[in-house]
């Protein structure tokens, strides 16, 4: 087992637990902002060539590699992500942490409205559990696509990347508590990402903080907040080594490497993540007033492009509790409306859904199957079933993106609560796709983790 041994030996609680992380080699990557990357999965493919030509130990080489030409089975993106991380482990590039040790972080950031936050949270590894054991529990709803990707390149590397992350319930922060009384002064790390946020990690390796950490979780369960594509990509790993092992003790691959954090904790912050609708039939794109009007009351809103869209996001911000509200853009006709529901929540019916009354008060939920599947008939064998739904999040780059080619119409979310997701998860329920974004990401290239040390 890696790190330290748990004092409590029933499997079906949380067990987290310290590693050796390796972390970049201050004399020979001595500058942190040249060589941490965004989490893969929010990098367009602009942003993954500029992230390589930023620098040669950019993790990106590692975690989000560039397909080439005559790329095969045997030599592709993955493959070349092992032979560097390889390499640049036996060029002490990387080196690893002489104890196992908790990642206290630390992230400073700007929100929305111009004011700063601070979220605190640790990375540490995490026994893998199934689902079904109530021990982790997921919020959101997956591709295949991604998880074979991140499984290829977790066969390849035998490591973890990037961390996922998790929340816990901890009211009284005994944890962070635990850790911030064990941590130095100083930290280890302090890089500034682009978009401003401040990253601080602390090594915590005491034996009794550890432990002490390691009990108070011990009865906790852990929500996943992103990377769900890559905890259910680690189950699959963990299933295919046990299986062709059968070992009879604890294998490297039981566990992840995730960040945690308190769900209490004030610094955190959930971003909306919006749908752009592109390639509607021209009648729909006639009728699409006129059949939003049987499920809500449609508002349309006056002034200049800039006073409507102040008009809309502070509507939906002044939102009560008890209607679905959605903010929308009409490219043919140029304008802006606010979507209120006819009904109270949930506005999903039980005679169209099965599921619990959280899931059907969604906003989100509400948009996606009553909204695209329902109305515009962006599903399977629907008259727009071609259409295409691109998900952008935070609603300043959305409201600049609205001259996006091709695009007919932009539906506006609020954000999803805390108390949704959940409320949601303790259903046994999932969200649909790209519900939240949890906000800011953890980055990746802090602290790495190999199978093999």
């Amino acid at each position: 087992m890696p790190g330290a041994p748990s004092d409590n030996p029933v499997i079906s609680l949380a067990d987290v637990v310290p590693f050796r992380g390796l972390r970049y080699n201050p004399a020979v990557a001595p500058d942190l902002s040249l060589v941490i990357s965004p989490p893969y999965d929010i990098i367009s493919g602009v942003d993954q060539q500029r992230y390589h030509e930023k620098n040669a130990l950019n993790a990106i080489h590692l975690d989000y590699g560039i397909e080439l030409p005559g790329d095969d089975g045997k030599e592709n993106r993955y493959s070349r992500a092992a032979a560097t991380f390889r390499q640049w482990q036996n060029d002490r590039a990387l080196l690893p942490d002489s104890k196992p040790a908790f990642y206290l972080c630390r992230e400073e950031f700007l929100l929305g409205d111009g004011s700063t936050a601070t979220r605190e949270g640790f990375i540490a590894l995490i026994r893998l559990a199934d689902f079904s054991e109530g021990i982790v529990l997921p919020h959101e709803e997956t591709a295949s696509g991604p998880k074979q990707d991140r499984l290829r390149l977790m066969q390849a590397t035998e490591a973890n990347l990037s961390a996922i992350f998790c929340l816990y319930a901890d009211p009284g922060q005994q944890v962070i508590g635990v850790l911030n009384k064990a941590a130095t002064d100083e930290p280890a790390a302090r890089v500034t990402d682009e978009a401003g946020t401040v990253h601080s990690l602390w090594i915590v390796d005491a034996p009794d903080a550890t432990a002490a950490v390691n009990r108070l979780l011990s009865d906790k369960t852990l929500l996943i907040a992103d990377g769900h594509h890559r905890y259910e990509t680690a189950l699959a790993y963990r299933d295919k080594r046990r299986a062709a092992e059968s070992p009879s003790e604890d294998m490297p691959c039981d566990y992840m490497m995730v960040y945690l954090s308190d769900l209490e904790n004030t610094g955190q912050s959930i971003l909306p993540i919006h749908r752009f609708v592109s390639g509607l039939s021209e009648e729909t794109t006639r009728d699409l007033l006129q059949s939003l009007e049987e499920s809500f009351t449609v508002e349309e809103l006056t002034g200049s492009a800039a006073e409507c869209q102040q008009q809309m996001t502070n509507a939906m911000d002044t939102a009560g509790d008890t209607q679905n509200i959605f903010g929308m853009y009409f490219v043919a006709a140029g304008t802006y409306h606010i979507l209120t529901g006819r009904q109270s929540r949930p506005m999903i019916s039980t005679e169209a859904s099965s599921k619990s009354s959280a899931y059907r008060s969604l906003d989100i939920a509400v948009l996606d199957q009553t909204i695209l599947s329902g109305i515009l008939e962006i599903s399977t064998g629907g008259s727009n079933e071609n259409a295409s739904v691109r998900f952008v999040e935070r609603t300043e780059k959305a409201l600049s993106e609205l001259n996006t080619p091709g695009l007919d119409a932009a539906f506006f979310v609020n954000p999803t609560s805390m108390e949704e997701i959940k409320s949601v998860a303790e259903a046994g329920e999932k969200m649909p796709q790209k519900s939240t974004y949890f906000y800011p990401k953890p980055v990746t290239g802090l602290v790495f983790r190999s199978f093999n040390i």
